[in-house]
């Protein structure tokens, strides 16, 4: 199949960029709202065949054939009219999940760079003048020291600071470490990993749950492991 032509919706993304905490909110909207469309789609699909064997249906009963007649036609028709629809409806459907795949794919870097607090905290300043400042500052810091910037950090909001005092906290062996680097971290920047994840998490299932509605009406049955599945890590989210 052809590659889809860009749609102006969609959110420019380049691959192996890191995306903003705003930038990864907005896909996940337009994910969200994608997938409904999608949703939307199949069901019209349904609701017109329905329509269609319906339909068929009343013409048999108005001309007498029996019921028997009337379902096995039914059947038929119904099984007609799906092949009909699926064979014209691919490339539009087929479109639609190109475009959520892809928002799913583009997650990469960012994911990785999400990972956790301590990860989100670590990079905070990097090359900065600020953080090179503070990290000669706290260089032989004592114990005490380092606990009292800590407090700072978080008081302050302060996470290149933060992240310098986690830097030389890090170096200490763990017995010696005056503060928890990870709790340090969920204090200054747990709120936005935690929205970015569940950012994520939100593009991947809304991509997923559009991938199951396809295949579902393809097959024309339901897949209850996979609903399953889907609803536990809608539940996780």
């Amino acid at each position: 199949m052809a590659e889809p032509a860009p749609n102006p919706d969609i959110p420019t993304i380049i691959p192996g960029t890191m995306l903003t905490t705003a930038e990864v909110v907005s896909l996940a909207e337009f994910a969200t709202k994608r997938a409904a469309k999608f949703g939307a789609l199949i069901d019209s699909f349904d609701a017109g065949i329905a329509g269609r064997v319906a339909e068929a249906t009343r013409s048999l009963a108005a001309a007498g054939f029996d019921p028997k007649m009337q379902a096995d036609a039914a059947t038929k028709a119904t099984a007609k009219a799906r092949a009909e629809v699926r064979a014209n409806s691919e490339g539009a459907r087929y479109d639609a999940l190109r475009e959520l795949d892809a928002a799913a794919r583009s997650l990469g870097t960012t994911e990785a760079l999400f990972a956790s607090p301590v990860v989100v905290l670590a990079r905070q300043g990097l090359g900065t003048p600020e953080r090179s400042h503070y990290t000669s500052q706290l260089a032989g810091a004592e114990r005490a020291e380092l606990a009292h910037f800590a407090q700072l950090a978080v008081a302050t909001g302060n996470k290149v600071l933060g992240a310098a005092v986690a830097a030389a906290v890090d170096r200490l062996p763990r017995r010696d470490r005056p503060v928890s680097v990870a709790e340090l971290a969920g204090a200054l920047v747990g709120e936005e990993t935690r929205a970015v994840q569940s950012a994520i998490a939100t593009v991947k299932n809304a991509t997923n749950a559009a991938l199951l509605k396809n295949r579902e009406w393809e097959a024309g049955k339901s897949r209850p492991i996979d609903r399953i599945k889907l609803a536990l890590n809608r539940k996780d989210v």
